[in-house]
């Protein structure tokens, strides 16, 4: 009677771990197939897959020479959405920064 009742109360907390493990929250991934792309002075960035959200980011000279060198990012927008920035001069880098 002794190991019977040894076995269910092992059986049962094993069990409520196994619930407990199941029950965990997935991981975060950051976004993946991020491209970026330009169109006149308008910079977009796009991801396909994974979570979280993304913005495109821009550097380059402005169209002002007395402004000189600027960056900007766009807004962050989730994975299959469209970041956009209007970059008033010369792109010289564009990427995709992406969040969690």
């Amino acid at each position: 009677m002794r190991r019977t009742r040894a076995a269910a109360v092992s059986a049962t907390a094993l069990l409520a771990a196994s619930l407990l493990v199941g029950s965990a929250s997935p991981a975060h991934a950051a976004p993946t197939g991020c491209t970026t792309w330009q169109e006149g002075y308008v910079v977009h960035s796009q991801c396909t897959g994974g979570t979280g959200t993304q913005a495109v980011y821009v550097s380059g000279l402005h169209v002002n020479p007395a402004v000189g060198w600027v960056a900007m990012s766009g807004p962050r927008v989730g994975v299959g959405e469209i970041s956009s920035v209007n970059f008033p001069g010369t792109v010289w880098y564009r990427s995709t920064t992406v969040y969690d």
